[in-house]
């Protein structure tokens, strides 16, 4: 439940939640929400019009004008994160910087998952779940398991080995890693 944020209303029926002291200069402009179909998640955001340096017409995003307004430009190599994954919490308690593998480290299961977990899919070929890893880019083969929780526990150790812990995302996060 989120607790001490101010209500930006957006379109379709959605809603922003920002810390009370940017409520007022956030309610200058008109927020909508942008639904993103790669994340199957609303954005609040706002179109900004053409200038004689830009002729096309922009969209910002809420989190990022906050940021922005807040610590400045966002660094080349680097976006705004939503901490606990809520697209449209846009407190600065809940932004942070993430690189793009960061970024990916921290993103829900994809649509197309059948697992149900991360890092786990179905082999056909060898009628086995198979469990990968993406590191910088690339991604690492991790084995073939008769169950997938076994796989998806092989992808948890990766994760705990090779991922920035702040922005993990695990199978099993409650569990204690298993010693060899």
């Amino acid at each position: 439940m989120i607790k001490t944020a101010s209500v930006v209303p957006l379109t379709q029926g959605q809603v922003a939640f920002v810390d009370a002291g940017y409520h007022e200069w956030l309610s200058e402009r008109k927020w909508y929400a942008h639904w993103d179909p790669h994340t199957k998640s609303f954005y609040a955001a706002r179109m900004l019009p053409s200038t004689p340096e830009h002729p096309k017409r922009r969209t910002i995003l809420m989190h990022n004008a906050i940021w922005e307004h807040h610590n400045g430009p966002i660094p080349d190599g680097f976006t705004v994160d939503h901490v606990n994954r809520d697209t449209l919490d846009n407190r600065l308690s809940e932004l942070r910087l993430a690189s793009y593998s960061q970024q990916g480290q921290n993103r829900g299961l994809r649509s197309s998952n059948t697992s149900g977990y991360r890092g786990v899919s179905w082999d056909k070929h060898s009628g086995k779940w198979r469990a990968r890893i993406r590191l910088d880019g690339k991604e690492i083969y991790l084995g073939l398991f008769a169950d997938e929780k076994e796989a998806a526990r092989a992808y948890d150790a990766a994760a705990r080995i090779h991922h920035d812990p702040a922005f993990a995302q695990l199978n099993f996060p409650d569990e204690t890693p298993r010693k060899n």
